[in-house]
């Protein structure tokens, strides 16, 4: 098992020739974003102003891309990964993309349209975390939902699982019910955008609220992910850049993991 690793501070280059072309920041519905209380007003019902807190997952995301040229570091991530020089035109926080019938969407914390050099389209899934798990092993997520077809509920939960299962592994069986299931919806949510490059980039932000026993654990979750999936290694010059090439569905995903401090 590789140990999680913890790189250096970053440092913003325009590696591989990335550019931001202007990157606008908007909501779904293309109001612009500028500022913190313009991203904040995302979160502002009763169910998600718990989200909007300072040093969690959202407001460290924000910060990064507003405060810290968070755009220009994931465009030279990309461009690294891709070994290609990319453009970034647009990002969308909360951005919902629909995988399967059967449900609600993958809703990326921040959504990034771009395209590579050759003119092909990019779609970067951004994942942020704190210390936040990738959700509930998939075993226990499934028999939730199996209890809750047997109670009488109506709900496509497992059919959705097992979908899921399969378009990650090629098959369902119990070997993969220990990953977390978040990673299962996050990589199909990338390929959902229908980009020619695809890259799931997870960032890990390390704030006054980040607890490293559990960064260590979800790192170790990601990689037993990445493991059972068909993926190979991508060599980066970077050792705070962890890169891996999975094929999920018959489809290609560059899937990079890294932590970013935000003192």
């Amino acid at each position: 098992m590789i140990l999680p690793f913890y790189g250096p501070r970053w440092l913003l280059t325009q590696s591989v020739g990335a550019t931001m072309d202007d990157m606008r920041i908007e909501t779904s519905n293309g109001g612009e974003i500028v500022t913190l209380d313009d991203w904040a007003k995302l979160y502002d019902t009763p169910k998600q102003r718990h989200h909007w807190k300072e040093h969690r997952s959202a407001y460290s995301a924000a910060e990064f891309m507003l405060n810290r040229d968070g755009g220009a570091h994931i465009a030279a991530r990309a461009s690294q990964a891709l070994n290609c020089p990319v453009s970034l035109d647009r990002a969308i926080p909360e951005l919902e993309l629909k995988f399967d019938g059967l449900g609600r969407g993958r809703f990326h914390d921040l959504g990034i349209y771009g395209k590579t050099e050759s003119g092909q389209s990019l779609f970067i899934g951004i994942e942020a975390k704190v210390d936040e798990a990738f959700g509930a092993p998939v075993q226990e997520t499934y028999k939730a939902a199996i209890d809750r077809q047997y109670a009488g509920e109506s709900t496509n939960a497992p059919e959705r699982i097992e979908g899921l299962l399969r378009r990650n592994f090629g098959q369902s069986d119990v070997s993969r019910f220990d990953v977390r299931y978040q990673l299962l919806y996050a990589t199909v949510g990338t390929l959902a955008a229908n980009a020619d490059r695809a890259v799931m980039h997870v960032i890990v932000f390390r704030t006054p609220l980040y607890d490293e026993s559990i960064g260590a654990k979800n790192y170790r979750d990601y990689l037993q992910f990445v493991e059972l999936a068909d993926s190979q290694p991508i060599v980066v010059d970077d050792s705070g850049l962890s890169a891996h090439r999975l094929m999920i569905d018959g489809q290609e995903l560059v899937c990079l993991y890294e932590y970013v401090d935000l003192y």
